[in-house]
């Protein structure tokens, strides 16, 4: 009776897993690459990406322009770009009104039904320093910089979409392990049964 129950545990733990690691297989998610992971406000910056359904021709045909755009789907639109063989290359000018901190850029792209596009947005993270046009700002205490935070340490990562293979990989360990250990008592109740 035990070892049914086992069993269905383990096949209730691993089913979800299984589906979501199919999903994750099968979906082709658009990325997003900027020449630099520091700007200063105003500063013009070449974008590149890939993933993208063409814009004109080919399958995907009507699907919108990518439209890059600052911290969220609904942000500002910085530019739009058209998709050709799936990729975008262009030149970004960052706005000069920007303060200093972390900002992530989106591209996104919708398909003709108003739809967003599988695998968008795609996203990259970076750092402003420096203050903005007209502005000045304050160095804090640990920074070197004499009118602002300094650009060393830590830089956000680059997210040209999401990495799910961590969380795959300790899935599956989790599975792994709760089925050895499940063999290991198993295997000990039997012991112990055998020698009373």
């Amino acid at each position: 009776m035990r070892r049914k129950v086992v069993l269905l545990i383990l096949v209730v733990a691993v089913a979800p897993l299984s589906v979501a690691s199919t999903a994750w297989a099968c979906a082709a998610l658009a990325t997003l690459k900027m020449e630099s992971k520091v700007l200063k406000p105003g500063q013009t910056v070449a974008v590149t990406g890939s993933g993208f359904s063409d814009t004109h021709s080919g399958l995907g045909a009507g699907d919108s322009a990518v439209s890059l755009r600052l911290k969220s789907r609904r942000g500002k639109v910085l530019k739009e770009v058209d998709a050709v063989s799936g990729k975008i290359s262009t030149t970004l000018g960052m706005p000069a009104t920007m303060a200093p901190g972390y900002y992530v850029l989106l591209a996104t792209q919708t398909q003709a039904d108003g739809s967003a596009r599988a695998g968008t947005p795609a996203r990259y993270a970076f750092r402003v320093t420096g203050a903005p046009e007209g502005q000045t700002v304050a160095a804090p205490p640990w920074s070197n910089a004499p009118g602002g935070p300094s650009s060393s340490g830590p830089v956000a990562g680059d997210a040209g979409g999401v990495n799910g293979g961590p969380l795959l990989v300790g899935g599956i360990l989790a599975v792994t392990l709760l089925a050895a250990g499940s063999v290991l008592v198993g295997r000990r109740n039997r012991t112990l049964t055998l020698s009373v």
